[in-house]
């Protein structure tokens, strides 16, 4: 009994050794300043200490995580060098031009591409050009993806209509393949209708086509009084939405004379019907432009002038680079509208 008494003794104070030795939890501290026995480790990944249990040392926190040019990478954001900065390539894509998109964005807000309809979200990045091009969204633009371009360069915008692709002949449309503007046929005849040069000269016809090139609808007339050799029309401008009579004096004459030669100064021509005078050198600056048509027949014979008055237009001889058998043909300048067209001058037997 009393052996039963002392081994009971002496492990009662091997326990209460024990206890007296171990030391209260949150009272140790590891080289990082970690408390392990509150369950903290020392994180390097976030540079901290946690509890394993309740926080994910390997986890990224959206934002917390840098890059060697200190670009959030969990953000979405990376070094682009091209621009030296950190960027979201989906916002603002890595080219190398001077702005970003929120930049070409507030210019093409300001810009006239408004008038025409509203941006779309879509862009792209022209790095040739230096170019940004925001797809719009543009009602009644037939065959058409239109979209603002805004030019780094000078801070500006524009709209470029880049229509693609022939009409349906059912919607009786013209579009100007240089600006894209357009315009119905039904809306070309009331311009032509309402025109007083074109119903002066006579009844507008059905027959009518649109000249994607110039821009224009060519409307026929039955003329009241008939010129020879003339096939008058009405054009109406799809962009300016006006209307002037184009004579067409182009098909076969007979017993064509070389026109005579005259002097330089003070040379004009006026057109009877409505007192409009052009004078000799701007016809000729008009025949000679690098727009002219006549340009691309031959060389213009400046000496070579004949003024017709009751049609209003001038012609100037031609030296065709390609001569054709029977025909001697003139540089025809409209003196209302001021443009040039080809006179064949084809002689029949």
């Amino acid at each position: 009994m009393k052996n039963m008494l002392f081994a009971a003794f002496l492990a009662a104070l091997v326990m209460l050794a024990g206890c007296g030795q171990q030391t209260p939890p949150g009272g140790d501290v590891d080289e990082h300043g970690c408390i392990p026995s509150a369950g903290y480790e020392w994180c390097e990944a976030k540079q901290k200490c946690l509890r394993p249990f309740e926080e994910n040392c390997t986890e990224e926190l959206i934002g917390g995580d840098t890059d060697a040019h200190g670009c959030l990478v969990a953000a979405g954001y990376s070094w682009c060098e091209a621009k030296q900065r950190c960027v979201r390539t989906w916002e603002d894509p890595c080219v190398a031009g001077t702005h970003d998109y929120a930049w070409a964005k507030g210019i093409a807000e300001s810009s006239s591409c408004m008038e025409k309809g509203t941006l779309k979200e879509e862009y792209t990045f022209n790095e040739n050009s230096k170019t940004w091009w925001i797809d719009m969204e543009v009602a009644n633009a037939p065959g058409c993806a239109p979209a603002c371009v805004v030019f780094e360069e000078n801070s500006s915008a524009e709209i470029n209509w880049r229509c693609t692709g022939a009409l349906p002949p059912s919607e009786q449309t013209c579009v100007s393949e240089t600006t894209a503007e357009y315009l119905t046929l039904e809306d070309a005849r009331a311009i032509a209708q309402a025109s007083l040069v074109c119903t002066t000269e006579g009844t507008l016809k059905a027959d009518a086509t649109c000249n994607s090139g110039t821009g224009t609808w060519w409307i026929d007339i039955d003329p009241k009084l008939v010129r020879q050799g003339c096939a008058p029309a009405c054009v109406v401008n799809v962009n300016s939405r006006t209307a002037e009579v184009n004579y067409r004096c182009t098909g076969l004459m007979q017993g064509q004379e070389p026109l005579p030669a005259i002097n330089e100064g003070g040379s004009a021509c006026t057109f009877a019907a409505n007192g409009k005078t052009i004078s000799l050198a701007r016809a000729r600056e008009v025949a000679s432009s690098n727009h002219s048509i006549c340009r691309s027949i031959g060389t213009l014979k400046m000496g070579e002038y004949l003024c017709k008055s009751d049609v209003g237009v001038i012609w100037f001889g031609i030296t065709p680079t390609l001569p054709n058998e029977g025909c001697s043909p003139q540089c025809v300048v409209n003196v209302n509208s001021e443009t040039a067209d080809i006179n064949w001058r084809c002689t029949t037997e």
